[in-house]
């Protein structure tokens, strides 16, 4: 009886720490992806995988991190099954309730070097400190910091109309 009212915490803990960061992961995936539909799947996916090794997460604060890396991991893996990536479709319904300011800066940041796009979404739209972002994409600090600053000037060529 007590691994079912174990199971049922840890099934409700799960649910609430995943709805604090759904959005946020889906933006990562846009990020690697640049398709909305193959963002969602990648996010189900990891979600999946993430709820059914919940349990053996040692550490619950980490949970962001970890299931951001599980997206990002789904991401790189639908990457390589496709070999080539799809434009981003200038759909507005893969961004359904985004202001339209949020809306000009993904379709700036879904035009960045794919290499840049992670450290911009993790850092800005997950809210994660340069250290989260780091132990995210297993990178030092320093390279996370250089890597944001040039994936922000990139940014604001973008913004500004210099580089279409």
């Amino acid at each position: 009886m007590q691994d079912v009212k174990e199971e049922k915490c840890s099934q409700e803990l799960f649910e609430q720490e995943y709805r604090k960061i759904d959005k946020s992961l889906y933006l990562v995936a846009i990020g690697y992806l640049h398709n909305g539909e193959d963002a969602k799947d990648a996010v189900s996916e990891a979600v999946l995988s993430a709820y059914q090794s919940f349990n053996k997460l040692k550490h619950k604060q980490y949970f962001k991190t970890w299931l951001t890396r599980i997206v990002i991991n789904e991401c790189k893996n639908s990457l390589k099954k496709k070999r080539c990536t799809e434009e981003l479709n200038d759909n507005i319904n893969a961004f359904y309730d985004m202001p339209t300011d949020d809306l000009e800066i993904m379709d700036a940041i879904c035009k960045l070097n794919p290499k840049h796009t992670p450290y911009i979404t993790l850092r800005f739209y997950n809210d994660m400190t340069y250290a989260e972002v780091a132990k995210t994409l297993h990178q030092p600090v320093s390279t996370v910091r250089y890597k944001t600053k040039i994936a922000l000037g990139e940014l604001k060529n973008l913004l500004e109309g210099d580089v279409l």
